[in-house]
């Protein structure tokens, strides 16, 4: 009862905040729809998509800092520069699909995606759509989808973006677009750089000075991002991109160790290709794509580097059909080959996905009333996996009010490392596989210049045969040990408004999450009920934006619950509460040549937190930054 108290006051709290700053929107002449499977996800799901004006303020960091500050995804990281994996809706970062411009880039060695190592600067559209999409995306879409997409426009003329930026701790960044955009071309080529040292205070218990820089951390990352689009006649478009970035990076010790020398390089390159054909009733798309990965891991500077290689190539055609007015077919295959080489297996080891996919839509003709229906099969290595389906709609009962639900049975197949690292590796485990759950409303009212948005949204999901990994005699070995059961409630809310010339925007954001391990593993396991380790119960964001004609200023708060570090619910991590803010002010524009500096403090309050056990995170920051946008449109012939 105390925890559905807790949760209603915050959606009742939630109807006077909101969770996105105001500032300009830039507007893009779309060619077409890049990802129509996107749409299919509309009826009964919620989506978050991250407005412009906010991409560019985080235009040269990560798009781990992206999503711990700008959505209620708690991001696990051990900090600036470091590793940075998800936990979304009490799953683990296995449990999140990230897919830039339709392909998934996690790795098939362990399922996950290093969010530290994806700029911002990859995409120029980015929202996340919760709950499963399993039956759309495949094997690990089971909390949440972050869709990164670089859209093409037309007609655009000529753009160039360049931004540099200094901070704390000897950071400094670097990126530049420039873009050229036609009627039949659009050409895009962009490059990045950021470097840190990272050396700021920490409080190391393992010696005798309390507080000294922290020490083996820098980071450096740069890298090469092309885009070209070409459109003949009135119903083709094709479309190349790719992506090539090196990171090198130290790896400081916890607050426990002695000084580290361990290091990493990771290096990647991505290469896709689509084309789109768009019919009367119909539109198709083919894309193939292209993804290496190299890791080199040093554990310390004496040792010969333990090296990691995997290969992906992923194809796909998809059809979607106009069947009547109301009525949508989408139908598509997909095929995922992943091949990894590595010191912790002892030879390659491949890995071929097929799959069979199918989204029906329909939509009343008030428009009032909107369903979808998704299905998908798959065959790993000629066997069967789990069918997953998924079900979701959406009703107007006002103007004013939507009501949604959806519902969906998901699924994730085991990774190469879970079946193939030596030693430990477990050629039997079985596919984790459940179903979940979405009930939610959305209040949008407009009152007197006063615009309101609220939405809640109630989750639950069950996975059976979770895969974890545990200690045994000599090393650890994974096998399918739990059944999970995560529910919770979110909310998010804005309210704007204008006092003459000056614009305000108020936002909350709040996250409840239960996620308890429901099976016992061993006579003694005191893990049964409790809640899962890093994942905090309470989670909060609220933030207030103010614009007066150039000039816009954001405060961010953001508030993080106690995270449990033992199965058994004894020990556990402090909650903390973070508060940031980012002034921006745009010169007047010179001809075509518009010029915006910024500044920010992060945690202005100087908090001594841990985000994971023994790892620091840094106190108050500073950056500051300058930008500049040229933009000439393209020249109409009479």
């Amino acid at each position: 009862m105390k925890r559905l108290l807790l949760s209603v006051s915050a959606w009742c709290m939630g109807t006077f905040l909101c969770g996105q700053a105001l500032s300009d929107t830039v507007q893009l002449k779309a060619f077409e729809v890049v990802a129509p499977r996107i749409a299919a996800t509309l009826p009964g799901a919620k989506m978050m998509v991250v407005d412009s004006a906010t991409l560019i303020r985080y235009r040269t960091t990560d798009l781990g800092q992206l999503l711990a500050n700008e959505t209620p995804m708690f991001v696990k990281s051990y900090g600036l520069g470091s590793l940075a994996t998800t936990s979304f809706r009490g799953g683990s970062a296995n449990h999140t699909a990230v897919l830039w411009n339709g392909f998934n880039i996690g790795s098939p060695m362990n399922g996950q995606l290093d969010l530290s190592l994806v700029p911002v600067q990859v995409a120029n559209s980015v929202a996340v759509a919760y709950g499963s999409s399993t039956a759309l995306w495949g094997s690990g879409a089971i909390g949440g989808t972050i869709l990164l997409n670089d859209l093409p426009c037309s007609n655009d003329g000529t753009r160039v973006d360049a931004g540099l930026s200094f901070g704390s701790f000897g950071d400094q960044r670097q990126q530049f677009r420039v873009q050229h955009s036609g009627a039949k071309w659009t050409v895009a080529i962009g490059a990045f750089n950021t470097t840190a040292e990272n050396d700021f205070r920490i409080n190391k218990e393992a010696v005798d000075e309390p507080m000294q820089r922290q020490r083996n951390a820098s980071f450096a990352q740069h890298g090469l991002l092309g885009d070209a689009h070409y459109r003949w006649g009135r119903k083709d478009r094709i479309g190349i991109h790719a992506w090539y970035q090196q990171t090198d990076r130290q790896i400081p010790g916890s607050t426990l160790e002695g000084n580290s020398t361990a290091g990493q390089m990771d290096g990647t390159l991505r290469l896709t290709a689509d084309w789109q054909h768009t019919g009367t009733r119909a539109t198709t798309n083919a894309r193939i794509g292209w993804f290496n990965d190299e890791l080199e891991y040093y554990a310390n500077d004496v040792v010969q580097a333990a090296v990691s290689r995997s290969r992906n190539v992923i194809a796909e055609l998809e059809t979607r059909i106009h069947l009547a007015k109301r009525h949508q077919l989408h139908i598509g295959v997909n095929n995922t080959h992943a091949l990894a080489l590595s010191d912790g297996i002892p030879r390659e080891q491949q890995q071929n996905r097929s799959a069979l996919f199918a989204a029906y839509r329909y939509t009343s003709a008030n428009n009032r009333f909107r369903s979808s229906i998704s299905a998908r099969q798959e065959l790993l290595e000629g066997d069967v996996v789990p069918f997953t389906c998924s079900l979701g709609a959406d009703y107007a009962l006002r103007p004013w009010l939507l009501l949604k639900a959806q519902g969906a049975k998901v699924y994730r197949v085991p990774t190469l490392n879970d079946l193939y690292w030596r030693p430990g590796g477990n050629p039997d485990l079985r596919a984790e596989n459940g179903y979940s759950g979405d009930l939610g409303a959305v209040l949008h009212v407009s009152f007197k210049g006063i615009v309101i948005r609220s939405e809640i949204t109630w989750f639950e999901r069950l996975i059976d045969d979770w895969i974890q990994w545990t200690p045994g005699p000599a090393y650890w070995s994974p096998h399918n040990l739990l059944q999970v059961w995560s529910r919770g409630v979110e909310t998010n809310t804005s309210v704007g408004f204008s006092l003459g010339s000056v614009g305000v925007k108020l936002g909350l954001m709040t996250n409840h999450v239960v996620s308890t391990n429901e099976m016992r593993t061993s006579v003694n396991d005191a893990s049964v009920d409790k809640q899962l380790i890093y994942v905090p119960m309470y989670t909060g964001h609220a933030k207030l934006g103010v614009t007066y004609k150039a000039l816009s200023v954001t405060g961010l708060v953001r508030y993080t619950g106690y995270r449990y570090t033992s199965t058994d619910n004894r020990e556990y991590l402090e909650p903390f509460t973070l508060a940031d803010l980012w002034v921006a002010y745009r010169l007047p524009p010179l001809k075509s040549c518009t010029l915006s500096l910024q500044a920010q403090c992060n945690n202005i309050f100087a908090t001594r937190y841990e985000v994971l056990l023994n790892r620091p995170m840094p106190f108050r920051s500073y950056q500051v930054g300058v930008n500049v946008q040229f933009h000439r449109p393209e020249r109409r012939t009479p």
